[in-house]
């Protein structure tokens, strides 16, 4: 930095000139992304692959979840492949005290379990924990607890996972 003295500093009004300027540094434009980049989500929601996922925090029962999300133009969570259930148990682990409510369900204790769009579920990815304590009380609604699914009694109030495709 080059010594000037204290008069060349000084502007007409007696204030002080600050030179910036830096000599042998190339200056490179800042440019902002900000309005540019846009999601195929809506705010809030979260991308994977091909799927937008919202984790909901209000506790509802699974019948009010899902409302909430066809609300949404989406559907409560249908886990489709294993790369999928990696992905939702990492997120619901980073929120350990909180269960939330999947796309399953099941018309009776017995009875088979089905997704939300209709589809029948198959055990070839995770198998569906039991909550029951007492075998009369229906567990007819299936959760997601950390990075594992159970049944649950459909009223007992829980989070949610809405998911829906990507624009």
């Amino acid at each position: 930095m080059e010594y000037h003295s204290d008069l060349e500093n000084v502007d007409e009004d007696g204030y002080t000139r600050l030179d910036f300027t830096s000599q042998g540094i190339t200056r490179r434009p800042v440019v902002s992304t900000k309005g540019i980049f846009s999601s195929p989500c809506p705010p809030k929601w979260i991308i994977h692959e091909k799927s937008c996922y919202l984790f909901s925090m209000s506790l509802e029962s699974w019948q009010r979840s899902k409302i909430r999300c066809s609300q949404l133009g989406s559907n409560l969570l249908k886990i489709d492949s294993s790369k999928e259930l990696d992905f939702i148990g990492s997120q619901v682990s980073s929120h350990p005290d909180h269960s939330f409510w999947i796309g399953l369900s099941r018309r009776q204790r017995e009875g088979p379990w089905h997704w939300e769009d209709g589809s029948t579920f198959s055990s070839n990815l995770f198998q569906i924990r039991s909550t029951a304590i007492q075998e009369n009380l229906p567990h007819n609604c299936g959760w997601i607890h950390v990075s594992s699914i159970y049944d649950q009694d459909c009223y007992v109030p829980s989070y949610s996972i809405c998911e829906k495709l990507s624009k």
